[in-house]
């Protein structure tokens, strides 16, 4: 019988090639994210999770090596400068040089926080201009009222998502985002840097095989986004999806968002970027995610200037 080389065994070859076809499949979804959209909500779900897809590099280079393959290995290096073209450009954003003007804070408090208040505080504590909440319930909404009015007196809330200002506030107006019911406000603030117009926003959840009202809301604050005339426009909250996300991209194409991974959800061991704070007319001069504080996100507190 003649000694087959493992080289050229059938086992080897299926093995390069379907790794092989995970590798290409990697560097579509990375440097055309759009792609995913197929995929409906999985396809969100992994667009979120875009920038863990680089450790999709240590299997692959154990298997280049095992199999002494050289296609897997340029392979590897392919979806590397992939992975480093689609994420690193957003991680890396500078800061703009110079003290911020204006500071905002978004964070989903949970509806099931036990203790919405010391949430409250602790935000309170870090003095932001302006605090946008979500998932406020009437029981939690009535308990960070308590904590904040006082100190932020300007407020206006709208079911779930409110905004308490140091400044005034004003043409605050509900947003159904095509919704049936308001997960979504817009307010004015009066700021040092003239009017800021602010979006508080909290998507609907991705719902594998069911209902998902978060397309629509999506492609709805996009449209509103791009027909503000607002000089200086925020739009901040829970979006339930990355910046990769497929269903986030209108938006995302038109706004600017400070850099850094992010990382918000969960609050004991964040592994997705899925609040965040965008900006038109502004420059973000840092972003910061805050620590656990009661609610199953983190906060993140952005410094802007004009």
């Amino acid at each position: 019988m003649p000694f087959r080389s493992p080289r050229r065994s059938p086992g080897r070859s299926l093995v390069i090639g379907v790794v092989g076809i995970v590798l290409l499949a990697g560097i579509v979804v990375l440097v055309f994210p759009a792609a995913l959209g197929v995929l409906g909500t999985a396809g969100s779900v992994v667009g979120s999770l875009l920038p863990w897809l680089a450790l999709l590099l240590v299997p692959v280079a154990g298997v280049a090596l095992g199999t002494r393959s050289k296609r897997l290995a340029v392979g590897a290096l392919a979806f590397a400068a992939a992975w480093a073209f689609a994420i690193l450009p957003g991680v890396l954003t500078p800061d703009a040089p110079g003290s911020p003007q204006l500071t905002v804070v978004t964070e989903n408090v949970e509806a099931a926080n036990p203790d919405p208040a010391a949430t409250a505080r602790s935000i309170a504590a870090r003095g932001p201009d302006v605090i946008a909440l979500e998932e406020l319930t009437e029981s939690s909404g009535t308990a960070v009222a308590g904590v904040l009015d006082e100190r932020y007196p300007h407020h206006y809330r709208v079911g779930s998502v409110g905004v308490w200002s140091r400044t005034t506030l004003r043409d605050g107006e509900p947003m159904t985002l095509g919704l049936g019911w308001a997960r979504a406000l817009r307010v004015t603030v009066d700021t040092d840097l003239g009017d800021v117009r602010l979006y508080v926003v909290h998507m609907d959840s991705l719902r594998l095989g069911g209902e998902d009202g978060r397309p629509t809301m999506l492609a709805s604050l996009a449209t509103a986004a791009r027909d503000d005339d607002a000089e200086r426009l925020v739009v901040a909250g829970d979006f339930n999806g990355g910046s990769k996300d497929p269903e986030m991209l209108p938006l995302t194409r038109m706004l600017d968002e400070g850099g850094g991974f992010g990382f918000t959800w969960p609050a004991q061991a964040p592994v997705v970027r899925i609040d965040h704070v965008f900006v038109r007319g502004l420059d973000t001069t840092s972003t910061e995610v805050l620590p656990a504080n009661g609610s199953d996100h983190r906060g993140v507190r952005v410094g802007l200037r004009g």
